[in-house]
């Protein structure tokens, strides 16, 4: 029996306008002040009347993005084991704890985890998770929304996006992965077949800007051992840094989307690849951190040597190499 990982289902969405939990006066008072508290230190200002601006200038809840896309991507008989909320930008409710609400609407109660402060890392670190883990069935979610009530150093992201992705444990249990069905408005269900197995996951810290062109070269070469049927996915910031990247094969996520970009260009590859799956690698790069994240994923049933590593390899944590070698309005749909 194949072990690891299998991408079985996934759902996205882009969300327009503010959260609907921002429509109570009450809740709207106490995030206010928690955010004018937890900004203050730093010097930052939190307007006053914050949330008298029109309802497009108001930020989104990860809970309700997320609760969203749950039943798109897990039924009620296929309960999950782990949840892992992944973000970089916090939401517009911080003192809520998400991740335990998110346990509480989703299938199997399952044990959860938020991950932030990795910036586009912290998604590739939540499939490490779910691969060490040892479960039947996990759920990562990657979330971000564009609106912060105070200056921040980075840009934030272009839209309110959220990218559910559902995996399984390979345990060949007869489910298999929906079709683009998702209603008008609603979430959008990636059709994925017999889905796709994780045959790689590699993340890469210390690695300074001038570095990231030879290592990730280094890590698709070798993932792709050569072959010319194997899709590349990147992240925008790792295409910003790694011009020569090259390939028709090559598909670049969205500029302004660090946490949801390359998930989403990845649904976006296996749905058009839907008719012929073939082996897919995808990476990332986290200028802030210096983080290189990587991860291969080959057609589930077939047997294919992209991306296979050593038991061992398997199991390491984060490694350290050293490489030798734009929409900006919130509100649009």
């Amino acid at each position: 029996m194949e072990t690891g990982l299998r991408l079985l289902r996934a759902a996205r969405r882009t969300f327009t306008g503010p959260a609907a939990l921002l429509g109570d006066p009450v809740l709207r008072e106490r995030a206010a002040g928690y955010l004018a508290d937890l900004t203050r230190p730093y010097g930052l200002r939190v307007p006053a009347g914050l949330f008298d601006a029109p309802a497009a200038a108001l930020g989104q809840s990860y809970g309700e993005m997320a609760a969203e896309l749950i039943p798109a991507v897990v039924p009620p008989d296929e309960p999950v084991d782990l949840l892992v909320l992944a973000f970089a930008v916090h939401d517009m409710l911080p003192g809520r704890a998400t991740a335990a609400y998110l346990s509480h609407v989703c299938p199997g109660t399952p044990m959860s985890f938020a991950l932030c402060d990795q910036g586009s890392a912290a998604a590739f670190t939540g499939l490490r998770i779910a691969r060490a883990y040892g479960c039947r069935r996990a759920l990562v979610l990657t979330v971000e929304q564009a609106v912060l009530p105070y200056d921040a150093a980075v840009p934030v992201p272009a839209r309110h996006r959220a990218v559910a992705m559902l995996y399984d444990a390979l345990a060949d249990d007869g489910a298999t992965g929906g079709d683009s069905d998702g209603a008008a408005g609603g979430p959008e269900l990636i059709g994925l077949g017999g889905g796709a197995r994780v045959t790689a996951l590699r993340q890469h810290v210390d690695v300074d800007a001038g570095d990231v062109a030879a290592l990730a070269a280094a890590e698709v070469g070798e993932l792709t051992a050569g072959r010319t049927d194997v899709a590349v996915v990147l992240g925008a910031d790792l295409a910003a840094v790694w011009p020569g990247h090259g390939g028709a094969a090559v598909t670049t996520g969205p500029r302004r989307q660090p946490s949801t970009g390359v998930w989403w260009a990845l649904l976006d590859r296996l749905a058009g690849d839907a008719a012929r799956p073939r082996p897919v690698v995808v990476a990332d790069y986290e200028p802030g951190l210096n983080y290189l994240s990587v991860v291969a994923l080959a057609p589930a049933g077939r047997s294919e040597p992209v991306g296979e590593r050593r038991a061992d390899e398997r199991e390491q944590p984060l490694v350290r190499l050293r490489g030798t070698d734009g929409d900006p309005d919130p509100g649009a749909g």
